[in-house]
């Protein structure tokens, strides 16, 4: 008993159209700093008692609201501007909550 080989046929010719899932329309990373700017905050207020690394996240936070409340596109949104300033707040707030904890914290070492 013999088995014939599997034909198999070559792809069939690009169109040159993009797939279905690409689309949609593309967002600059400027346009993304306004959702990192909130988790970077977030994460510094619940990460405030990692001596210091809850300050750098609010740094990151704080840096990624000042990009994005000065991206083209946010500038004229006012939801996405008042994404990206509750982040820089959440930052803010995260640097404030480890500084005290840094100050309590280390004359007890």
């Amino acid at each position: 008993m013999t088995v014939a080989p599997a034909q198999f046929r070559p792809d069939p010719p690009s169109s040159g159209r993009r797939p279905s899932w690409r689309t949609g329309p593309s967002r600059s990373l400027g346009e993304y700093c306004n959702d990192l700017s909130i988790m970077l905050g977030s994460l510094s207020i619940v990460m405030f008692w990692t001596f210091g690394f809850g300050i750098l996240l609010g740094a990151g936070a704080v840096a990624a609201g000042i990009v994005a409340n000065r991206h083209p596109a946010v500038e004229g949104n006012e939801p996405k501007a008042l994404e990206a300033l509750l982040g820089t707040l959440a930052g803010a707030f995260g640097i404030a909550a480890g500084l005290v904890f840094l100050a309590a914290a280390l004359p007890q070492l």
